[in-house]
């Protein structure tokens, strides 16, 4: 279930529920694909939400850094939200888990126990 998502200028970060804890995920604003490369789990969904806010503000100040524009609001943002997240990230205990590791254990997890005889 989508539970919230912020804008950058070409993708959407979207937190959503799982099974481990809220997952942020990387959607494509023009053809609405998901990255499968991007994708983190949280533990609790206040850094979720902040690391999701952040990731935008960074997407916003990257284009306007490509497009040579200076935005003095955009330069505030990804300072404000990069330190809301590491604060909450710091008192919660939760920097978050790769979403590609959550996949390895997962396969792992569907592969059985193998057995090492000496």
């Amino acid at each position: 279930m989508l539970l919230s998502a912020s804008e950058g200028r070409h993708w959407r970060y979207e937190v959503c529920e799982h099974e481990d804890g809220y997952l942020v995920q990387m959607r494509d604003l023009t053809t609405g694909e998901l990255d499968e490369d991007f994708s983190t789990i949280f533990r609790t969904m206040p850094v979720a939400f902040a690391y999701a806010e952040m990731s935008a503000a960074y997407e916003r100040y990257a284009a306007c850094e490509l497009e040579q524009v200076q935005d003095e609001q955009i330069e505030f943002d990804v300072e404000a939200t990069e330190r809301h997240f590491i604060d909450l990230s710091d008192r919660l205990h939760d920097s978050g888990i790769n979403g590609i590791v959550i996949q390895a254990w997962e396969r792992e997890s569907q592969r059985g126990t193998a057995r090492l005889l000496h």
